[in-house]
């Protein structure tokens, strides 16, 4: 197992004075990012650290260190003196044992991050604990001090964020955000106000959204249901999956995120127009696409609206019974990946006022949403 790895896209650091700031980054939030612009500001340039261990506060939320690394390499990715890079533990003592070790592979990090072996380098730490380890540890060569930070300017718990990441949105760095958004996806056969509740939702909660790929991908080569091939069935999927990727990487993401359809949808629509071989040509791809997707909602509305002819999918598809078996072998496709405990079944009923259910639908999600995300939405009852 590699100890430590270094940024590949950016060259060594130059000069003689340079920062470094070290931590566990689970996540980074705007009070690391504050100190660590000081620690660069104050010096020619700045290593950034991530350190950690299989099992760590953060692997233990699926932030592994390898993945805090890839996540701030993007982060500073236009900030020509911010050098990242990484060290993991899993082969050393556990603390307090570990600080000899630690230490040592911490000044080798450093150095092979920076063009001037000798310069004067900086550690940056907002532990009075940290700093007298360091001290104890660093070589006395008159090269190495370490600076107390002073964190009551930016009063931010990365613990407070852990245990409640959507109360504390605005601190999260957005690169990191990504990993606390809360992902609904809106599924349904053909004309059943998907996209419609899809777009209300997202204003009701102010959140991004995407639209379904297919209806542009469809539309722009002029391609009916019937007549997607396996390449255009690969195009779909990535579409889709790189749709609700910017809705997720948006500055416009405010925790929650809602989608028009997902690869499982795609799935079906393969099952019903390809035969076996083009079917297992896709599989894979099918399988490692869902499972990235990591969805926390899936809000399933059955196809109990009047069918309306927008143009867009295959009439033959179009009557009741038709439409019920498309329900049934999503519901098929959502239990085989294991999803189904994230299924919420959108079946109100709407009164007199609301004779196909549109209005009590809306509310039942909302409510759905938030009783499954945890995202507070506020609306009238």
């Amino acid at each position: 197992m590699r100890t430590f790895a270094g940024n590949l896209y950016k060259d060594d650091l130059e000069g003689d004075n340079i920062g470094v700031f070290f931590g566990t980054l689970a996540p980074m939030h705007v009070g690391h990012q504050a100190e660590i612009y000081k620690a660069a500001a104050l010096n020619d340039g700045a290593v950034v650290i991530a350190s950690g261990y299989t099992g760590d506060r953060g692997d233990q939320m699926g932030l592994p260190v390898e993945k805090r690394f890839r996540y701030l390499r993007e982060a500073f990715s236009d900030e020509s003196d911010i050098k990242i890079d990484y060290i993991n533990e899993d082969n050393m003592p556990q603390m307090p044992d570990g600080w000899d070790e630690w230490t040592r592979t911490l000044v080798a990090t450093v150095k092979r991050n920076i063009v001037n072996q000798d310069a004067k380098i900086t550690f940056y730490t907002g532990e009075p604990d940290y700093k007298v380890e360091l001290e104890k540890r660093l070589p006395q060569t008159g090269q190495f001090k370490v600076s107390l930070m002073d964190r009551t300017v930016l009063k931010i718990s990365a613990t407070e964020i852990r245990k409640d990441p959507i109360a504390n949105w605005d601190y999260i760095n957005r690169v990191f955000r990504r990993h606390f958004t809360k992902k609904v996806t809106v599924m349904g056969s053909a004309s059943t106000g998907k996209s419609t509740l899809v777009r209300r939702l997202a204003r009701t909660s102010n959140s991004p959204f995407s639209e379904e790929y297919a209806r542009e991908y469809q539309e722009r080569s002029n391609v009916s249901d019937d007549e997607l091939i396996v390449k255009d069935y690969i195009r779909l999927i990535q579409g889709q999956y790189d749709a609700n990727s910017r809705e997720i990487n948006s500055p416009a993401n405010n925790g929650l995120t809602i989608f028009d359809t997902d690869a499982m949808v795609t799935k079906v629509y393969a099952d019903m127009w390809l035969d076996e071989a083009d079917r297992a040509q896709l599989q894979p791809l099918f399988n490692n696409t869902i499972s990235e997707e990591q969805i926390d909602l899936i809000l399933v509305i059955p196809p109990v609206t009047p069918y309306v002819d927008d143009g867009f999918r295959n009439m033959s598809t179009a009557d009741e019974a038709s439409r019920w078996a498309f329900h049934h072998a999503l519901m098929r496709v959502i239990d085989e990946y294991g999803f189904m405990d994230k299924v919420v079944l959108l079946d109100a009923k709407g009164d007199s006022d609301d004779p196909y259910g549109y209005y009590a639908r809306y509310l039942q999600a909302l409510d759905a949403i938030q009783e499954r995300t945890g995202f507070n939405i506020k609306h009238l009852e």
